[in-house]
């Protein structure tokens, strides 16, 4: 599949993308490989699924010269696929990774409060004069009641908005960044952008409440 150009990312300059790799309605077992497109498929693994999971995974890939990358289903049988881009890299790119020891930065199961069905949870990061561009975190999901996602994006309001109480209800992103079932506990790393406010929303796509953990691994930063 094409890549460079596509889904709001350059058509020229893109070297590598980070993804979110879901697969759903699997018939048998199996795994997904994501490869650059101009490769021969390794025998490594992307995401691996049972018969009937939802599961999605946090993958990192090299882009191939013709802009393109491949997507490898590893099992006997059919499965639906989802690609969701959440980020690129590029050799003119002006941040750069900063680790950190991890923080937890929200469990809802402190406050007694679940993240209620089709509603958000938004969280500034201090930035102490740094230019963030994206936060390298871990989302779980536990106690659900029910099936559901998770989807992760910058949010238009700044925190000042939300102190003041004229912060305006933002639309949800159409992506995910993990998939949960009855009773399941499930994580996944995700790479979020911080757009121009530095605050980041956690939307419960699922029509129950649920468990929701946020830890933070680290930074990219521009200075």
């Amino acid at each position: 599949m094409r890549i460079a150009g596509e889904g709001g990312l350059p058509a020229k300059g893109v070297t590598a993308v980070a993804l979110n790799i879901t697969v759903t309605g699997p018939k048998d077992s199996g795994h997904l490989t994501v490869f650059p497109g101009d490769q021969q498929a390794p025998s490594t693994s992307s995401v691996n699924f049972a018969a009937g999971q939802t599961v999605a995974n946090s993958v990192i890939v090299p882009v191939g010269p013709d802009g393109r990358i491949n997507v490898r289903n590893g099992s006997r049988s059919p499965a639906d696929v989802i690609v969701d881009v959440t980020g690129y890299y590029g050799a003119d790119g002006k941040a750069a990774y900063l680790p950190m020891e991890s923080q937890r930065m929200y469990d809802s199961r402190t406050s007694g409060l679940p993240l209620a069905g089709q509603a958000y949870h938004h969280e500034s990061v201090r930035t102490s004069g740094r230019a963030l561009e994206a936060l390298v975190l871990n989302t779980t999901v536990t106690n659900p009641p029910g099936s559901g996602h998770l989807s992760v994006a910058p949010d238009p309001n700044t925190l000042t908005d939300y102190i003041d109480g004229k912060a305006v209800r933002p639309t949800p992103s159409d992506s995910s960044v993990l998939n949960w079932t009855k009773d399941a506990t499930v994580a996944n790393l995700v790479q979020a952008g911080t757009g121009g406010t530095g605050v980041v929303d956690f939307w419960n796509r699922g029509w129950e409440q649920t468990d929701l953990i946020v830890d933070l691994y680290g930074t990219y930063d521009r200075n």
